[in-house]
Order: C-alpha cells, then structure tokens, then sequence
C-alpha cells in the first residue's frame, strides 16, 4: 500500500471516529486527550521520534513488545490534549504520520476514550 493510500485510511478512520464522537457528545468544545499510536522495530528510530516529541513538548509513553525471549519492538504513545475539530484531527494526524516517515517508524493511528 502506497503513502497515499495510508494516510488516507487514516483520514477515513478518523471521521468515522469523529461520527461516533459527535453521536457521544463530543464536538470542537469538548477538552479531549488523542492518542496517536506508533510502532517501531528500531531502538535508534523509537529513540528519535522519543526526541522529537519531547522537543515539541508531546507527553508520550514507550513499551517494548516481546515474544517468549525475543524483543520485537516497540510501541509508542503520545498524547495531545486539546479542543478538536475534525479539521484539526486530520492535520495533525498529517503531521504525525509524517514524522513517523521522517523517524523511520509508523502510525497504527489514533484514538481517544470518550469522557
């Protein structure tokens, strides 16, 4: 599958996830924390998106996943809490997904619990 095609999956999730949101309440007022998940299979590049978060001052946690004995990778979370719109949502899903591209990792997506 293409860049292209990838993003724009991603688009598409993200304003059925908006459907719901606004089915639950949630519009442009409403305080919400997205979380934008990453997986990475390189200690260097977990490490550098790792950085560039922290520089943009982006809360974010790092997991590393296992089989029985063997480390696998790693997931990344990273949190941004703010009013959204759906406008907002797409850009800054741009935004990440590009930074995965830069940091040699990739966005799985983005999700938030409903309050």
């Amino acid at each position: 599958m293409s860049n292209e095609h990838k993003l724009n999956a991603h688009f598409e999730r993200n304003e059925k996830m908006w459907r719901i949101w606004e089915e639950n309440g949630i519009d442009s007022q409403t305080e919400l924390v997205v979380n934008f998940h990453f997986y990475s299979t390189r200690k260097e590049n977990t490490e550098l998106l790792s950085k560039v978060l922290s520089d943009e001052s982006i809360p974010h946690r790092i997991e590393k996943t296992r089989t029985l004995i063997f480390l696998k990778g790693w997931n990344i979370e990273a949190d941004i809490k703010k009013k959204w719109t759906l406008a907002e949502l797409q850009g800054k899903t741009g935004n990440m997904f590009i930074l995965a591209k830069q940091t040699g990792v990739s966005l799985e997506g983005c999700g938030a619990f409903i309050p």
